[in-house]
């Protein structure tokens, strides 16, 4: 069995991912370039935390992950900090059409307990009368003469699935730092402000990491779960996937929250809203809204192939095609000053899900993919990993054998194949929420 571990990348999955490890009694170095964890694309996630998904595995793995952000306390152990705040304010996700698979995806989802149902049009303006309910359906590009036009025939959406106790962890960033003080409790070491420069064999174990301040750090095994930078360090150690992960631009605008202080809004749900292509949360204590996309098709990707020279200011075209849609739904938002977030998500080209696996190296495993999705299933992903390696260190073939995951807080297994790099086509909307 290996001894030591060192994980590359200090966000929310770099995090989760050393305290598990160390919890099954490998010694853990967790690197990152930044100055403290959770700086890089942890820092600009929504924190969502919901369970509408096509593929069963993912809808259970983030079963799994609300009852442990609900529960956050008793997942940690004792740490000398406030600990991050699992807000259940509900999700609904609209959408064009009430299909008969989203209608099983919802019996699906009450199956393994999830508080889910469908809503007609008319029931879900019913409880949220501030939503409309005409479709938008499909979202045309800011480009469209048409874009903002409501046309003739202003039929309403398909309906919505509703997530009683969806929410979002107000703090990703505290969130991951409560994962740095719990995992140095254990034992974990942290090197920050340190990038890795070249990972090579040698030494006195089967990798040597040479990082940029001169020093290096010998370790049995790698785990690369730098989120944007993943692809990079993966050329680094010279391991090449079958699925290709990519960084990808993204921004969140937030919005005057016109409801503040009213009766309503009390009762703001985060909505999902697969019908115009955007969706938004409360935020600052129920002060603003922040509004993301859906990545309909008629709006291009900004994929980028150096994540350190991504632009950080925000973009006129993004905020006019998101909060315009949010506007259209939510009528009496406004426009109102720029202001929002630029960053990165590491992202599954092929099908939007995380590689979660071994790799043709041997000892050199991955956590990628993961940015914008994963956040929910952090601490379920950690376990994952840790189960693979291991299991692999000890010489089983998970190829041949996939992880059959045990989810306690809900008594369910999850076969964990679904997220191999060896994986066929998955069926996916495409998109990330939060």
């Amino acid at each position: 069995m290996a001894g030591r571990v060192c994980v590359i990348g200090g966000g929310v999955i770099g995090c989760a991912v050393g305290f598990e490890l160390r919890k099954r009694g490998l010694g853990v170095t967790v690197l990152d370039k930044n100055g403290e964890v959770g700086h890089g694309s942890t820092s600009a996630s929504c924190g969502i935390v919901r369970r509408f998904y096509s593929q069963p595995g993912m809808t259970a793995m983030a079963h799994e992950g609300a009852q442990i952000w609900g529960d956050w306390a008793g997942h940690l152990g004792p740490i000398d900090e406030e600990l991050a705040v699992f807000r259940r304010t509900g999700m609904a996700f609209v959408l064009p059409e009430l299909t008969d698979e989203l209608r099983e995806r919802a019996v699906k989802m009450q199956e393994i307990g999830v508080p889910a149902r469908i809503l007609t049009a008319e029931e879900l303006q019913e409880r949220f009368p501030w939503l409309d309910v005409a479709s938008q359906y499909p979202p045309r590009s800011i480009d469209d003469p048409a874009f903002l036009d409501e046309g003739e025939d202003r039929r309403p959406i398909g309906g919505a699935v509703y997530e009683e106790d969806a929410g979002y962890v107000v703090s990703p960033g505290l969130a991951t730092h409560n994962l740095r003080l719990a995992g140095e409790r254990e034992g974990v070491r942290f090197l920050l402000n340190r990038e890795v420069r070249s990972v090579s064999e040698g030494g006195g174990r089967r990798f040597t990491l040479e990082l940029s301040d001169g020093s290096t750090v010998e370790s049995d095994v790698v785990v690369n779960a730098a989120g944007p930078h993943s692809g990079r360090v993966n050329v680094l150690a010279g391991v090449t996937l079958p699925l290709k992960t990519r960084p990808l631009v993204r921004e969140v605008h937030a919005l005057d929250n016109p409801l503040r202080g009213t009766p309503r809004g009390q009762t703001l749900p985060i909505v999902g809203d697969l019908d115009a292509g955007v969706y938004f949360r409360p935020e600052s204590a129920d002060r603003a809204l922040i509004v993301g996309t859906t990545d309909p098709p008629c709006d291009e990707l900004e994929w980028i192939d150096d994540p350190d020279t991504a632009r950080t200011n925000l973009s006129q075209r993004y905020r006019e095609r998101q909060c315009l849609r949010a506007m259209r739904r939510f009528p009496e938002l406004t426009l109102g000053p720029m202001r929002g977030v630029v960053s990165l998500y590491d992202v599954t080209v092929q099908d939007w899900y995380p590689i979660v696996d071994k790799t043709d190296r041997a000892g050199y495993y991955v956590c990628i993919g993961t940015s914008g999705s994963s956040f929910k299933t952090a601490p379920v992903l950690g376990a994952l990993m840790a189960e693979i390696v291991t299991t692999s260190e000890a010489g089983r073939d998970v190829d041949a054998e996939p992880i059959q995951l045990e989810l306690p807080r809900i008594g369910h297994t999850v076969d964990t194949g679904f997220l191999s790099r060896r994986r066929g086509a998955l069926e996916s909307s495409d998109t990330v929420i939060g």
